[in-house]
Parts: C-alpha cells; sequence; structure tokens
C-alpha cells in the first residue's frame, strides 16, 4: 500500500514538474507585458522569444524591435561589434537618428536583459553570434 502511495506521489511531482517546464513564461499570455511600469521577466523574454508586436511593440516597429532586442542582448551578454557599422545599418534600414536607436531601443532592451542574470544563456548566445554580424551588413530578417 505505501509502495502504491509513494508511486502515486512521485508521478504527480513529474506530472507538476512536466507543467512548468513546459511554460518557460511563467503563464504570462504574451498581452501588455511590455506596457507595464515594471517589466517581468517573463513578458520580456516571451516577447523576445515570439516578437514585440501590437501594443507591446510601443509603437514601435516589430522588426525594429527585433534588431534592437538581438543588439540590446549583444551589449548585455558581451558580444562584441562595431557601433559604428550597426548605427549606420540601423538608420538607413529603418530610419530613425542614432539618438532614437542607441537609447530608446539598444539600451532599453540591454536594461532589460542585464537584469534578468539568467537571460545569457548558450542558446542565445549562439543565435547572438549568428544574427549581429548580419546586423552589420544591413541584412535584417523581415519577421513580423
Amino acid at each position: 500500500m505505501l509502495l502504491h502511495i509513494m508511486k502515486g506521489i512521485c508521478l504527480l511531482l513529474l506530472t507538476l514538474s512536466c507543467a512548468i517546464a513546459a511554460d518557460p513564461y511563467d503563464g504570462y499570455s504574451g498581452q501588455g507585458g511590455m506596457t507595464s511600469n515594471a517589466i517581468s521577466f517573463n513578458a520580456y523574454a516571451y516577447h523576445y522569444d515570439k516578437g514585440f508586436t501590437g501594443p507591446d511593440a510601443m509603437g514601435w516597429d516589430p522588426n525594429l524591435n527585433y534588431a534592437w532586442s538581438r543588439i540590446g542582448a549583444a551589449v548585455a551578454c558581451k558580444i562584441p561589434f562595431s557601433k559604428d557599422k550597426m548605427m549606420k545599418q540601423l538608420v538607413a534600414k529603418f530610419k530613425e537618428d542614432t539618438f532614437t536607436h542607441e537609447i530608446v531601443g539598444i539600451q532599453f532592451h540591454a536594461a532589460q536583459i542585464e537584469a534578468n542574470k539568467e537571460f545569457c544563456t548558450k542558446e542565445h548566445v549562439t543565435e547572438l553570434k549568428q544574427v549581429i554580424p548580419q546586423f552589420e551588413k544591413g541584412n535584417f530578417p523581415k519577421k513580423f
């Protein structure tokens, strides 16, 4: 009898741990997290992975937000790139001035990422090492 109870408890714990592991965004639904005064790690991670769209794009082109988020991640994760080349390519592709790209975009995203000490995972760094050189060449994907 005790063995059956222990097996049941183990099965329940396994089920719960799988359910928790299946939701890396901690129940965040993907709406409105970027408009909050205090952006949660899970809301930022959701939009980093799935796109800064709708109201969570904060009025900016979602493709520009994609670029800003990756460049901000490169800053936060210490991935080297040429700031001069990057700024020239951003202005050429998305217009706006360098101040807007640097402060409103890149530094905003870098600050969100730096606040989460677990962000610079092997997977994120691998992606950054692929996309950042492409951005420096002016190759910005249209994802949204």
